[in-house]
């Protein structure tokens, strides 16, 4: 899944989690009569013969299967979104050529980082993958530290070890984004009960 449509899929659920909410909401308060005080519109009860009323009209059923087919479309595109990983596939490196390939595979790249990453001090846990984003491959990583750890040196150390990484690999571009996620205290720290 790329970043625009992790973006996209929170953007849509904090859209559809509003109106739910919202929704929801004014439910209770029609239910309980609080919405009748507050607005004054509100209606005593629900007409079925108004929704029988739209249904009952020539143009309903074109409109319905329009954004039926619509709502069909977009499905299908969010599913097929969904199913393409970001990931990369085996690079053929430079050097290439008909009487052999030089193919890295990202994922011994990805393992190789994370194992050196786990070495620097304060670093407690690593993660590391080569996606595929906007046509460069793309080294992510996600640290977890202690709280005690100095962030500004680490964060050299760690850019020693994606220039590294650059220079063993060989891919053209190889971009990085590394997180730091600093742990709330520091590993065997006290515990309060």
């Amino acid at each position: 899944m790329t970043r625009g449509l992790r973006g996209l899929n929170r953007v849509v659920a904090f859209v559809v989690g509003l109106a739910l909410l919202v929704v929801g909401v004014a439910a209770v308060l029609w239910w309980t009569g609080t919405l009748g005080d507050l607005w004054d519109a509100t209606p005593e009860a629900l007409d079925p013969s108004r929704a029988e009323e739209v249904t009952g009209t020539g143009w309903f059923g074109a409109v319905a299967t329009a954004c039926g087919a619509v709502l069909a479309l977009l499905a299908l595109w969010w599913l097929a979104a969904h199913l393409t990983s970001p990931r990369a596939g085996t690079v053929t490196l430079r050097g290439s050529d008909p009487a052999g390939r030089l193919t890295l595979d990202p994922g011994a790249l990805a393992g190789h980082v994370a194992e050196q990453a786990r070495r620097l001090p304060g670093v407690v846990g690593a993660r590391t993958v080569v996606d595929r984003e906007r046509g460069r491959h793309v080294l992510v990583s996600t640290l977890q530290v202690d709280p005690e750890t100095d962030l500004p040196t680490l964060a050299d150390q760690v850019a020693e070890l994606v220039a590294d990484a650059r220079d063993v690999a060989g891919i053209q571009g190889l971009a990085a984004r590394t997180r730091l996620a600093v742990r709330r205290r520091a590993r065997g720290g006290p515990r309060v009960r």
